[in-house]
């Protein structure tokens, strides 16, 4: 039983770091969080090339899944009476069949290729949310299932379900408002189905949980001033902020990733 019990030797160990490790994994904790307080989505966009400067991206993964699942229960009452519904089952069960699949295959590839890759998917959300596309009317549900199976896909692999269900919600007829709370939903769903798949292959265990609950006070916080900031912006602002940040973590992941291939 991989959670069972009490281990307050494991959580001595968690929390022993060097105080520079601490120091970066709750920066980019909080930063993350304030990018998901502010947009609805980002959180493993932002945390895991993060988190992924001071650990494997097979653990910076399962640790962000956590913190996205804790962080998402949290706020489930609130944007659960404010999200799209309809949209929200169909992209869920396409998620629900993309993310085992998806989390095989991290299972399966390097460290460095896992960098280049969460980078050039996180360069892919910047490069749709540039372009701010615009759809006259809802999808209809089979469009929206395979926005959701590619999103289970990208969930599976990096824990960044957020490029598909952010373009999405982004280009959908609905109300700012509406998107984010659906998309703080949907990621809720999705952090569910990766842990379970990765806790299942041996990739999600107690130190992952460990760390997860250790950094969750510094991701309620910057969630609340994200959302305060939320309230106060204009469309135009808050696309801009996302565009941005997504583009700069997407290039110190590839960056990263690509010195440590060439150094192999």
């Amino acid at each position: 039983m991989p959670f069972a019990g009490w281990d307050p030797q494991g959580w001595f160990d968690t929390l022993a770091l060097a105080p520079a490790t601490l120091a970066w994994a709750g920066g980019a904790v909080f930063l993350a969080a304030l990018l998901r307080g502010f947009t609805g989505f980002g959180f493993a966009l932002a945390a895991v090339p993060m988190l992924g400067m001071t650990m494997a991206p097979a653990q910076a993964v399962p640790v962000a899944l956590g913190l996205q699942l804790l962080g998402g229960l949290v706020d489930l009452r609130k944007a659960s009476q404010e999200c799209h519904w309809p949209s929200l089952r169909w992209l869920s069960l396409g998620a629900a069949l993309g993310s085992p699949v998806g989390v095989l295959t991290l299972h399966a590839i390097s460290a460095p290729a896992a960098r280049v890759a969460i980078g050039l998917i996180t360069m892919g959300a910047v490069v749709v949310l540039g372009r701010g596309f615009a759809l006259a009317a809802m999808p209809g549900r089979v469009v929206t299932a395979a926005a959701g199976l590619l999103a289970g896909l990208f969930n599976g692999v990096a824990a960044m379900p957020g490029p598909p269900a952010v373009a999405y919600y982004m280009s959908a007829p609905i109300q700012r408002a509406a998107a984010r709370a659906s998309l703080l939903v949907f990621f809720l769903a999705t952090s569910m189905l990766a842990i379970a798949s990765a806790a299942a292959i041996g990739l999600f265990d107690r130190q992952s949980a460990r760390l997860a609950v250790a950094g969750l006070p510094v991701m309620v916080l910057g969630t609340w001033l994200g959302q305060m900031a939320f309230r106060r912006s204009t469309d135009a602002l808050h696309r801009w902020a996302s565009v941005v940040s997504l583009g700069l973590i997407a290039l110190v992941s590839i960056g990263k990733g690509l010195a440590e291939l060439v150094l192999r």
